[in-house]
């Protein structure tokens, strides 16, 4: 005899973790992600990533501020800039983060820092 059990939220157990998405199904996710996206300025760089993450890097330049901008628009984020520093000097990190299907996406890029002109 078989016995089959269906989650009952009223006795207090949590749900069940999902397991994770295979690799090939998060390249799909981010593939079906820029066809969504076919109107906006495409990223330089993508990486999927095998804890369920996908991340698309914008070129290094002014523009991408812009561009960021109008991909958390789209996805309904926040986009978010924060001064950051590395060997090539002052930069903008700006960055936004949104869950697509159950995939966590974040769209960023490293700004170079404008220098004061008198």
């Amino acid at each position: 005899m078989t016995s089959i059990h269906t989650y009952d939220p009223s006795d207090g157990a949590a749900l069940p973790e999902l397991p994770p998405l295979p690799i090939g199904i998060l390249v799909t996710g981010a593939a079906d992600l820029l066809h969504q996206a076919a109107d906006l300025p495409a990223p330089i760089y993508v990486t999927v990533y095998k804890c369920q993450d996908v991340s698309f890097q914008f070129a290094q330049e002014q523009a991408s501020l812009r561009t960021i901008t109008r991909w958390a628009l789209l996805f309904g984020a926040i986009a978010i800039s924060q001064p950051h520093r590395d060997d090539d000097g002052p930069k903008t990190y700006v960055h936004a983060e949104f869950d697509f299907y159950g995939i966590t996406v974040t769209v960023y890029a490293f700004i170079p820092a404008e220098t004061a002109t008198t």
